[in-house]
């Protein structure tokens, strides 16, 4: 019985940090991996295209669009004839290294058209030695393609679905027996730009209140989820591969496009519109020279967003967060 082609598809914007790593591990099992590089100019697409498994397309959309990407990469793979298993990863994360010894890749290689499994995050932290993981959470990034249209889901502007999300939501498997390890939390300096491109994304996109964007992005959540010891067996090591998984990440950078996309499209919003975002922390500011224009008002809710984020679940927090959603932000 011949297997069906496993299919990478990822997205791609200046990632040279990762990968390396991503191209490296993901290469183990992949017949191919479609990259949909958007201007990369930090020789993302000189490593992509170095690795043979890898069909490079262009996103030539200068703004951010998940929903666009997401179908670029998955017409891409659709041309590829044969029965397909598509699998949605982003360059930030690989399958942990235990993956091809358990029942549940089995399950994935031996799947039917139409099924759907779900993973759990193992979010490393920048220890190297311990990871976070919710109990509960788990993400749809594989799909046995059937070859139909998307659920309604997949055009979400922001979080959209990776893969083709069926209709039918029968045929879903939850995989227990590896994880899909996430290595944003490796490089903190870019968690934090990362954070703060979220909010600016999501708020000009939706226009969604300043204080729940500051909520659910902000670089200073305390991480909830419990903290276990990262096991051996998930990370890929010089005596069994051949490499050292952690040696192919870059932790030390400190300027990142996140920050770049903000402040190239500054302009186009008022002073008054921009400085409610709770994105002006010294670091932005300083890196790309800017001026704090904030007035008193901003600065201080700004101060009490950062201060109160680890109790953004108490009762009291809760309520003066949607006063000030209702009165101002």
């Amino acid at each position: 019985m011949i297997r069906p082609f496993l299919i990478c598809l990822t997205p791609v914007r200046n990632e040279a940090w990762v990968l390396p790593a991503f191209l490296k591990t993901t290469g183990l099992w992949a017949d191919y991996i479609i990259i949909a590089d958007q201007h990369s100019t930090d020789g993302s697409r000189e490593i992509a295209l170095s690795y043979p498994k890898v069909i490079l397309v262009d996103n030539d959309n200068l703004d951010f669009n998940e929903a666009e990407r997401q179908s670029l990469l998955i017409n891409k793979a659709r041309k590829i004839a044969g029965d397909k298993i598509l699998f949605g990863l982003d360059a930030d994360e690989i399958l942990s290294a235990n993956f091809m010894e358990t029942n549940d890749w089995q399950k994935i290689l031996n799947s039917k058209s139409g099924d759907v499994f779900w993973f759990k995050w193992a979010e490393i932290r920048p220890d190297k030695k311990t990871y976070w993981e919710s109990k509960t959470v788990y993400f749809p990034w594989v799909f046995h393609d059937d070859g139909k249209e998307p659920h309604k889901n997949y055009v979400r502007n922001m979080h959209s679905m990776r893969i083709p999300y069926p209709l039918d939501e029968k045929q879903m498997y939850y995989v227990n027996d590896f994880r899909v390890l996430h290595l944003s939390y490796l490089n903190s300096a870019r968690m934090r730009a990362k954070s703060r491109f979220y909010q600016f994304v999501d708020w000009s996109l939706n226009k969604r209140s300043i204080v729940s964007l500051s909520r659910q992005y902000s670089p200073y959540t305390i991480k909830e989820e419990p903290v276990h010891d990262l096991p051996a067996n998930f990370i890929y090591s010089e005596n069994k591969f051949g490499f050292n998984l952690f040696d192919l990440v870059d932790t030390i950078s400190e300027k990142f496009w996140f920050d770049e996309y903000i402040v190239e499209r500054l302009p186009n919003y008022s002073t008054k519109e921009i400085n409610k975002l709770n994105i002006w922390d010294d670091e932005f500011i300083n890196n790309n020279h800017l001026k704090d224009n904030r007035n008193l008002i901003n600065k201080l809710l700004h101060s009490y967003l950062i201060h109160t984020q680890r109790y953004k679940r108490n009762i009291v927090i809760r309520a003066i967060d949607k006063l000030l959603k209702k009165i101002h932000y």
